[in-house]
């Protein structure tokens, strides 16, 4: 019998969810107020390049040779992804829009970041005035390709801030797809031979950094343990003492004539209250170097030995590279949860580094594609053991679009076509 029901469920599963006799392959919505054409060829759709912000950091304005130029790499980068058979021959049932822009670059030395996103939509048709009229748009899963764009921390955390800018943990190389790196499981990177996206820090720059996050988290250790000392005595204070005695007073004080034994429960119940409030109160003023001491020493001893540590910096330490090392205990350890040291002190302290904007040729013009960075790969798939899984399944009640055309096409791009977009 079991058998039997997968068998039929594995049919069912395989019959189409239309007429299959039907050239567009319909299928209704079920409140009838739209339909998903599954076999009606679908179109791309390509934008026009433009730049949907302003020129902020003045820099010298495009010019229409750069326009071309960012133009005809986009075009190939489109060549690309239409040569493959999901969105050639395969472009049934779905259309893609290919938005193109481009941004300007925040210094003179720096080149334009350009891209494109290809967003795949499902063909379906919406009800208007009695008639289906197709629906060009709606929500979608893209993939995003940007040129010229560094790709920052990826999901490293910023750990510190030095003027503007933002030092991090290098981002790990989790996969490889094609000959590229996976970053963080997410961004695929092709950049130049023998430039780093990412630069470190110095040990001493990385110190100097940390400092204030130290300071802010000895500080609320300090805050903390002030009003905890001011509760201490309060609560070693008559006062203390005349309130929870009135207030014993005031509800149970009848007990005293009408059941003298609840009476003297009920004190007892009190005075032993009191003294554990009390020695409770004295404990937490005075924290100690144990486990529930942590939240005050910890703080107050890495403030205390990084500024040790920055001190007595000689030169040669000062320009090592600086690693970051997560606090095996982090209570109290709020702003910087962990210690910055010398690179390899530690097997587990990871390299500090920043964005490497040296890492673009100021001599090459403006419109060349430096580095090519596919953007949020794990929106819909993740790389194991070298193949691309997707995250996104097969529904019966809908013709498929976003991750479900995307990691195809990825899958069958010519990805040395695409190394090659990148100069050498």
């Amino acid at each position: 019998m079991l058998f039997l029901f997968l068998l039929l469920a594995s049919l069912c599963a395989q019959q189409p969810p239309y007429d299959p006799n039907d050239p567009e392959g319909i299928q209704i919505w079920p409140n009838k107020m739209g339909r998903y054409p599954w076999k009606r060829p679908g179109i791309f759709k390509v934008e026009r390049l433009y730049a949907p912000t302003g020129n902020f950091a003045r820099v010298p304005a495009v010019s229409a040779a750069e326009m071309q130029q960012m133009t005809a790499v986009l075009d190939k980068l489109s060549a690309i992804v239409k040569a493959t058979p999901t969105a050639s021959t395969g472009l049934i049932g779905y259309w893609i829009k290919e938005s193109r822009t481009f941004y300007y670059p925040e210094a003179a030395a720096l080149p334009f970041t350009y891209g494109s996103g290809f967003y795949p939509f499902r063909l379906e048709d919406v009800l208007t005035n009695g008639k289906f009229v197709p629906q060009w748009g709606g929500e979608t899963t893209p993939a995003y390709y940007e040129i010229n764009r560094l790709p920052g921390a990826v999901h490293q955390p910023v750990l510190l801030k030095d003027s503007d800018t933002e030092i991090y943990t290098r981002p790990q190389i989790t996969a490889q797809w094609m000959g590229f790196p996976v970053y963080d499981n997410d961004d695929l990177l092709i950049a130049r031979a023998g430039r780093d996206p990412w630069v470190a820090i110095p040990y001493a720059r990385a110190l100097k950094a940390a400092i204030p996050a130290l300071a802010k988290d000895a500080a609320t250790a300090e805050s903390r343990l002030a009003s905890l000392k001011k509760q201490n005595e309060e609560t070693q204070s008559p006062v203390y003492e005349q309130k929870m005695r009135a207030h014993l007073e005031k509800y149970s004080g009848a007990y005293k004539t009408s059941d003298p034994k609840k009476w003297a429960g009920r004190l007892a119940g009190m005075e032993h209250e009191l003294k554990y409030n009390r020695e409770q109160a004295a404990l937490k003023a005075n924290p100690q170097r144990d486990k529930d001491g942590d939240w005050y020493w910890n703080p107050i001893d890495a403030h205390a030995d990084a500024s040790k540590r920055l001190a007595a910096l000689t030169a040669a330490d000062a320009a090592r590279q600086a690693c970051y090392l997560p606090a095996t205990n982090k209570n109290g350890r709020y702003a910087l949860p962990g210690d910055i040291l010398p690179a390899a002190s530690n097997p587990q302290c990871r390299e500090l580094v920043t964005t490497n904007f040296q890492y673009f040729d100021p001599k090459l013009p403006r419109s060349t594609p430096q580095i090519l960075r596919l953007r949020d790969l794990s929106l819909c798939a993740t790389v194991v053991n070298g193949k691309l899984v997707n995250k996104d399944r097969p529904r019966p009640d809908r013709s498929p679009q976003g991750c479900l055309k995307n990691v195809p096409i990825w899958e069958e791009m010519d990805w040395e076509a695409m190394g090659n977009l990148v100069v050498p």
